[in-house]
């Protein structure tokens, strides 16, 4: 019989479990062992159902974040159109350079928190300078409404991440039990039928070794032998 790990994906565990809970089925000797597999199974499935919709539940506000970054970067270039206008008309680039001390790249080059914060610290920039007291007016109810945005669709996305990252921890933790469950039925369906292996062998699926919980799902497995044919 193969061993199973931690490490393993839990879509496999699930198959090789739900195989084993069916052979266990098969025969009055080991309806005992299933009845108390069961519950680890269960929680398993569970707790990958929830890790998915946890996925799926941060789709939309990471779509969200993004549009809202890039809502604030077209203000901002707004903001520096509307900056090197006035300075056309007066001569030099003093009102540009007091809104945008290191040039528009360096602020719309930052992402997420770290586009909030420059963006925050800009718009200080803009009541506090008074070259910038001409554009102020022009564009701060767009750069006020953009920040808004982006601040709530942040805080949407790190809750999703957080919950998601709940849900990760808590199918680490049924893996866990699942393989200790595992391991513990392999051990007690070795003592039912000792220097059996290929009675013990019927009550184990096989799959394929070497798939990371962080793999893709793995095709069906082969076939199990037969081993009153060998």
């Amino acid at each position: 019989m193969q061993t199973v790990a931690v490490t393993m994906a839990s879509r496999p565990l699930l198959r090789v479990g739900k195989y084993h809970l069916a052979a266990l089925g098969q025969n009055e000797t080991t309806k005992g062992l299933a009845l108390a597999f069961r519950p680890t199974v269960d929680a398993l499935a569970a707790a990958k159902a929830t890790r998915e919709q946890a996925e799926d539940d941060l789709i939309g506000p990471r779509a969200s974040a993004r549009f809202a970054e890039s809502a604030l970067e077209a203000v901002l270039r707004e903001i520096a159109a509307t900056a090197h206008n006035h300075d056309h008309k007066e001569g030099g680039d003093l009102v540009f350079r007091s809104i945008f001390p290191n040039g528009l790249d360096a602020e719309i080059r930052p992402r997420g928190a770290a586009q909030l914060s420059s963006s925050t610290a800009l718009r200080e920039r803009l009541n506090s300078q008074r070259p910038a007291a001409a554009v102020k007016a022009q564009v701060l109810k767009d750069l006020d409404a953009a920040l808004a945005t982006l601040s709530a669709a942040l805080e949407a996305r790190r809750l999703a991440e957080q919950a998601l990252g709940i849900a990760r921890a808590a199918e680490d933790g049924a893996r866990e039990t699942f393989v200790s469950s595992y391991d513990s039925n392999a051990g007690a369906i070795r003592q039912m039928f000792p220097r059996n292996r290929p009675r013990q062998d019927l009550y184990f699926d096989q799959f394929r070794t070497g798939q990371s919980a962080t793999d893709d799902p793995d095709p069906e497995p082969p076939p199990t032998p037969d081993p009153t044919k060998t």
